[in-house]
Formats: C-alpha cells, sequence, structure tokens
C-alpha cells in the first residue's frame, strides 16, 4: 500500500465518509449522514466544505495498488490513516464487511508486516494483531 494516486481516483457517488466520519465544524455525528451529501452526486457543498473534510484521506483515493474492490462503497469500509495507523471504518450495516475475501486476507498481510491496523464499527472495534488474532478495543475520544 505505498503507490499514491496522482488525482487519477475521485470519490464519485462514494460519500461513504460523509456517513461514517464525524464533522466538528458542521456538529456530525459519527455514523450520521452529512446534511450536504446527495446520494449519486456526493456533496453539494464541496468547494466550501470545511477543514475536517478537507483533511480527510481516504486511503483507497490515495493508494493504487488497491483496485476497485476496495472502493468503500463496494467493500463496505473505508480506510483511513491517523498517527500512523490504519484506520477500517466500518458502515454499521455491514460490520464484517473487513472479513470477507480479500479484505481480511490483505489486513492480515499488513499486521504481521507491523502495521497497526484498527477496525472500527462505531466505537467498538479490533485490533488485528501480528499473528492474525484481534483484541477488543473502544475508541477514544
Amino acid at each position: 500500500m505505498t503507490a499514491i494516486v496522482s488525482g487519477a481516483r475521485t470519490c464519485g457517488d462514494c460519500g461513504l465518509c460523509c456517513k461514517l466520519m464525524g464533522v466538528t465544524e458542521l456538529a456530525k455525528a459519527p455514523g450520521k449522514w452529512c446534511g450536504h451529501f446527495r446520494r449519486g452526486r456526493g456533496c453539494d457543498a464541496y468547494d466550501a466544505r470545511p477543514t475536517s473534510c478537507r483533511a480527510f484521506n481516504c486511503t483507497w483515493l490515495l493508494t493504487e495498488a488497491l483496485d476497485e474492490t476496495w472502493k468503500p462503497t463496494a467493500c463496505g469500509f473505508l480506510m483511513h490513516s491517523d498517527e500512523g495507523r490504519l484506520i477500517v471504518e466500518c458502515d454499521p450495516s455491514r460490520p464484517q464487511a473487513w472479513r470477507a475475501s480479500p479484505y481480511r486476507d490483505a489486513l492480515e498481510r499488513w499486521a504481521a508486516a507491523g502495521q497497526e491496523v484498527l477496525i472500527f464499527a462505531g466505537t467498538r472495534g479490533l485490533r488485528l494483531n501480528a499473528d492474525g488474532t484481534t483484541t477488543a478495543v473502544v475508541r477514544q475520544g
């Protein structure tokens, strides 16, 4: 997961981050659809979106090695980095999506290679350990 896409990909109609991520400036809680998201079109305030939205970096958008099966709307989760950790944010309607092939195998390989992988569905989550086991974690803040 090292190749960076140079603007080749776009969100298109995805918008899963508009549901899963909290946006402080909009007082938007995680897990609730943003009022600016329009199904099939994306964000209707994209050019004026808040700093939190501008700073968010979807791993699928940035990583050439991840094909279309990793697009958040296809796989049921989105990934982003936070303080060197890979965070997998599952859609609450598909909390086990990360366990399907090819996702779990890839996530386990990354964890075995030393990448910290945290998987969340809401505030409850798992740390994927290097040996393929999981440890329960609770999201802080």
